[in-house]
């Protein structure tokens, strides 16, 4: 979390655009080792919840726990090559998407009555099934947790991956989950197209790593 606090003040944008444009590299990667162009956009579902907003941006209660769940459709420049001009391009576009009210800012998630983390990534994949799937390539699902460690029976949780299942056409899924200071990312894939998930994880971390030494 330290990381993307300081490429956050080094070169700007919100917490989601430094994780989205780390995953974009990622992607980036991903193609470029299948001998595939990246002259194109990935377009990833980035659930959000459309309550209501008080002072704050914190999202209001009903008294009731109904779902309340649209979703953003960020297109991932995956052929930027520069880490800071791909960051400048999401925080652009996530601005955009927000001011023209296509949903609203996915912190809110979290400030709903009611609401835990695996219910959060269970409702990532839900609305992924309900929308057209030739129009989505994979879907990004970011959840804050608790930011104090948790312990069972005395244990210390060390750290917590996150899984998001698949559905649909969706090949890839991305979850991001922040606990005690640390940011995990938990990728699935469909073994039968896309047996080189390491690839990808491999480009996420290299995509942190460059934007963090535009930093020093």
């Amino acid at each position: 979390m330290d990381d993307i606090k300081r490429v956050r003040k080094g070169l700007g944008g919100t917490f989601n655009d430094v994780i989205l444009a780390a995953i974009t590299n990622g992607f980036r990667e991903l193609l470029r080792s299948r001998g595939e162009s990246v002259d194109r956009v990935v377009r990833t579902l980035v659930p959000v919840s459309v309550r209501p907003r008080g002072p704050g941006a914190m999202a209001l209660g009903d008294g009731t726990f109904e779902n309340k769940v649209s979703a953003m459709f960020a297109m991932l420049p995956v052929g930027i090559d520069d880490p800071a001009e791909r960051l400048r391009a999401i925080s652009v576009q996530m601005a955009g998407l927000k001011e023209s009210k296509e949903a609203v800012a996915g912190e809110a998630l979290t400030s709903l009555s009611g609401f835990a983390p695996p219910m959060l990534l269970a409702l990532g994949m839900r609305l992924a099934t309900r929308v057209a799937q030739r129009n989505v390539n994979t879907v990004t699902t970011n959840v804050p947790g608790p930011q104090l460690p948790l312990y069972v029976l005395g244990r210390r949780m060390i750290t917590a991956y996150p899984y998001v299942p698949l559905a649909g056409q969706v090949r890839i899924g991305l979850a991001i989950f922040s606990y005690d200071g640390q940011v995990t990312f938990g990728i699935t894939g469909d073994w039968d197209t896309t047996e080189d998930l390491d690839v990808l994880a491999r480009g996420i971390e290299n995509g942190m790593r460059m934007m963090l030494a535009l930093c020093r």
